[in-house]
């Protein structure tokens, strides 16, 4: 798991209760979809799905798509009580991650994320990287063990005709896929929000300088074996 993840889900579980959980085999995640093929100016919604012996406290992923065909609109978990956190966006790439306060059980759909077909054009969603995440003994997040991916690819083909746009049930509260605009969201919130919001951040702040410290302390011990 990359860096950037393992920092998202420390940010996470530092503001929730602590519960120690052990692996257990075995674990599987996967791409699916229920039709592949659209017409222009419709939704795409694809599930990453799940199955999981451990309860987990979040998951992550990223999957890789082709901007010229597709634009993502948000991500949602139909898991009660699994939260979003919203991370910088690359064009061609959606980097989700979700977590709970308390352990959750995954048997099935963990997430659905949703896309605007763009025009004519046959393309894949690909599952680039996906992880479950438990909290270990010492009460940090960590990646769950044994975890397998099962099927990475979801080809669809997008009719050039215009179809119509679609109003379809979100299964659960929406994480936008879009830029992040921190000015337009904290000039919308009241000023005790934003009080908060900022001592979070000096706490992020805080949090990032001791993972780099750590990374930096793990790297210098590899190199003097």
């Amino acid at each position: 798991m990359k860096p950037i993840k393992a920092l998202a889900f420390a940010i996470i579980f530092a503001f929730i209760s602590v519960f120690g959980v052990k692996a257990q085999t075995p674990e599987t995640i996967w791409l699916a979809a229920n039709t592949s093929a659209f017409k222009t100016g419709e939704t795409v919604i694809v599930t990453v799905n799940a199955v999981s012996a451990t309860p987990i406290q979040g998951f992550t992923f990223q999957i890789r798509y082709d901007p010229a065909c597709l634009q993502p609109v948000n991500a949602t978990s139909p898991i009660i009580g699994m939260n979003g956190l919203q991370l910088p966006q690359t064009a061609g790439l959606v980097d989700a991650s979700f977590a709970s306060t308390t352990p959750q059980a995954a048997n099935g759909v963990i997430a659905e994320v949703r896309f605007i077909t763009l025009g004519g054009c046959q393309t894949n969603l690909t599952l680039e990287s996906a992880a479950l995440a438990i909290r270990n003994e010492s009460g940090f997040a960590a990646p769950l063990a044994s975890v397998t991916v099962g099927e990475k690819n979801v080809a669809l083909l997008i009719d050039k005709e215009k179809g119509e746009s679609q109003n379809l049930p979100l299964s659960g509260t929406p994480l936008p896929l879009g830029p992040i605009d921190l000015v337009t969201t904290t000039s919308t919130l009241p000023a005790g929000t934003v009080a908060v919001l900022v001592v979070i951040g000096v706490l992020m702040l805080i949090g990032i300088f001791i993972f780099v410290k750590q990374l930096r302390g793990s790297g210098d011990h590899k190199d003097h074996k």
